[in-house]
């Protein structure tokens, strides 16, 4: 992630707007991270799973969820029985 001063996002709008819709850029203030820009992309997915807590119905949670969540219990699954066999 590239971080440049406010100051400088402002001078250099244009570059740092191109730059920003491929990958995300802080801007900080007086030394310090204030905001990040994202590509509206990012944003739209963020703001879709923007509650952890979330609750899907059968057959509703998003395709890229779901294979993390397989991915995870495939995973655990094969500790366990790594674990069981000892």
């Amino acid at each position: 992630m590239h971080t440049v001063t406010t100051a400088e996002f402002v001078r250099h709008f244009g570059h740092y707007h191109d730059e920003a819709r491929k990958t995300p850029i802080t801007l900080t203030k007086h030394g310090r991270p204030s905001v990040v820009v994202v590509p509206v992309e990012l944003f739209e997915m963020l703001k879709g799973h923007a509650d952890p807590r979330r609750v899907y119905k059968a057959g509703e949670m998003p395709e890229q969820l779901a294979a993390m969540f397989l991915q995870q219990l495939e995973s655990d699954s094969a500790d366990y029985q790594a674990s069981a066999d000892e």
